[in-house]
């Protein structure tokens, strides 16, 4: 591993230069001088006296995490930064590991400074150690990957000369936590090697951001996909016009949001796509380019399968990585969606894998099969078969009760966004005329149809208990097949589905169809027409109101109906 010396990773111009502002106020750069000198002392003993050759770090101050994390890389052999402290993340680690930090229900080492402690001490002089990050694989399993200071620095250098005057004079606030590699990059080491100021706090609350990013103007803002795009428009937004820039990452920020967020504070989101693998890859400002622009320094190919390959000066070796890509001329590049079943929800890696598997482990499910399910938001949803005593479960103390006891057990090894919302009990798994389990039987289990089968929207309104869909009939809808030879119409049977669909929206939770009534076609819908779907939900009787409507030919009446369902 390269050696990386003191001076050249922290760049404060001098001692009275603001490192962070954190509950104890500013911390200048003379102070972090004696906090990390006073923390590497006591860690290196703790260390030589155990005899320990690798350290675990949870810590949920930035400021803290900095002093345990610097300590560490100057006196031991490994520092393991997971994502979390949940128990299938301690089971990984090895007994023998320190644990730095913040822990559950286990004993560790963590910063106590006194007030007055002798500053006779100098920091360390250089820092080498290995850096391990856990990351999730296709196997389900967390894997270690292997990281130097000195990698994650040359990536930090290649952002600095993106966007080298922008962030001059800036002080850095977060809505992501140091855990995970980019707010480790982003958050800490950047403004540390660029002699810039940090907040120390993980910001949980936007609008608390936004009122502390005019307090230390001009600011930077780290934030995520799933942060911007829960906005309030009651927010300070005005106050966002300190900010200087805004970065996301961990996941594609959707056009809209990105829109709106410049609307609101005019400041336009940049993007970093990369994983814990590859570290940064590319970026872009949806205001200006949609299409990915690699980092100084990253080179892409188009494997042979379609996958994205790279390497870069923080690559030891070339990397294949599981998103499909299309290159274009010039280098730039667009994503085409994931190869493997790892997928991102509010912007951490999920392994549906390792989902299934754990329900598997425990004693209540014999068979699982996870998905995603994108309704108002996506969300991870469970068809599993039953062993005798989840049957025995089931039937004695419900559903809700089964689902529960799933949810708790899965909440120890998972972060919350991973535990799955909706569920379904099978006696066994639906398959095709191939013997194939296929995403889309599995979608039909909650009334969610594939997106094959959804008509070309044009215009959608939702109020509270209403809502009006517009759509034109496309002629590639499978549906239209056989119904009729040289004569494709849009059988009823589609048109109740889509009716469920669309009306879904307006349904109180969990509620279950139950029967149908007053059903009348009265007009053949065909390939070509203009049709606007009428929606009202009465809550009292928890009954869909529909109505389908062409919306060129003066409201001529396709069908309508009503569908009914359970009381919850």
């Amino acid at each position: 591993m390269n050696e990386v010396l003191f001076e050249q990773l922290f760049a404060y111009r001098n001692d009275k230069a603001i490192v962070s502002y954190t509950s104890r106020g500013k911390i200048s750069f003379a102070q972090f001088k004696h906090d990390l000198a006073f923390v590497a002392r006591d860690l290196k003993e703790v260390i030589e006296k155990r005899g320990s050759t690798s350290v675990a770090l949870f810590c949920e101050d930035t400021y803290e995490f900095s002093l345990l994390f610097f300590s560490a890389l100057s006196c031991a052999q490994k520092v393991i930064i997971p994502a979390n402290n949940k128990r299938f993340t301690q089971k990984n680690i090895d007994e023998e590991t320190l644990l730095l930090g913040t822990w559950l229900n286990c004993p560790s080492f963590r910063v106590d400074i006194p007030e007055n402690h002798s500053s006779n001490i100098s920091p360390p002089k250089s820092f080498s150690t290995e850096i391990r990050l856990f990351t999730s694989g296709s196997s389900g399993e967390p894997q270690l990957v292997v990281k130097s200071l000195w990698q994650l620095l040359a990536e930090v250098k290649a952002h600095e000369l993106s966007w080298p005057s922008q962030l001059t004079g800036t002080t850095t606030l977060a809505t992501v936590s140091h855990q995970h590699i980019y707010g480790l990059l982003f958050k800490l080491l950047w403004p540390l090697s660029s002699g810039r100021p940090f907040v120390s706090k993980t910001y949980v609350d936007t609008a608390g951001l936004l009122n502390d990013s005019h307090k230390y103007a001009p600011s930077v803002w780290i934030a995520s996909p799933a942060q911007l795009s829960r906005r309030i428009s009651s927010w300070p937004w005005e106050l966002g016009k300190s900010l200087v820039m805004i970065f996301s990452s961990g996941g594609p920020l959707k056009e809209l949001d990105a829109q709106a967020i410049y609307d609101l504070c005019g400041v336009a989101p940049l993007e970093i796509y990369g994983s814990t693998e590859t570290g940064g890859i590319a970026w872009r400002s949806q205001m200006s380019q949609k299409d990915w622009i690699p980092l100084e320094g990253v080179k892409i190919v188009k494997t042979s399968d379609g996958l994205l390959q790279v390497s870069s000066p923080w690559l030891p070796q070339e990397f294949i990585c599981q998103d499909k890509v299309e290159i274009y001329e010039g280098g730039s590049f667009e994503l085409q969606g994931r190869a493997d079943r790892i997928v991102k929800l509010e912007e951490k890696r999920i392994s549906l894998t390792q989902i299934e598997c754990l329900l598997m482990r425990g004693e209540y499910i014999n068979k699982a099969y996870t998905l995603v399910m994108e309704r108002k938001r996506k969300t991870i949803a469970v068809v599993a078969t039953l062993t005798e005593s989840g049957f025995k479960i089931l039937k004695n103390n419900g559903k809700a009760f089964l689902i529960r006891k799933l949810r708790e057990s899965l909440s120890e090894d998972v972060d919350g966004v991973a535990l799955p919302r909706s569920w379904r009990f099978v006696d066994e798994m639906p398959t095709n005329s191939q013997g194939k389990i296929t995403r889309d039987l599995l979608m039909q289990l909650f009334d969610v149809m594939p997106a094959a089968m959804v008509p070309q929207i044009i215009n959608c309104n939702f109020l509270d208990n209403s809502g009006k869909v517009e759509f034109s009939v496309n002629n590639d809808l499978p549906c239209l097949a056989g119904h009729f030879d040289g004569s494709p119409v849009v059988p009823g049977v589609v048109q109740l589905d889509w009716a469920m669909h669309f009306g879904r929206t307006l349904l109180k939770n969990n509620s279950t169809f139950s029967h149908m009534e007053v059903i009348k076609f009265k007009q053949l819908m065909i390939p070509g027409d203009r049709v606007e779907l009428a929606l009202e939900f009465n809550q009292e009787k928890n009954k869909l109101n529909f109505s389908f409507h062409n919306a060129n030919d003066n409201g001529t009446e396709y069908s309508s109906g009503r569908l009914c369902f359970s009381h919850v």
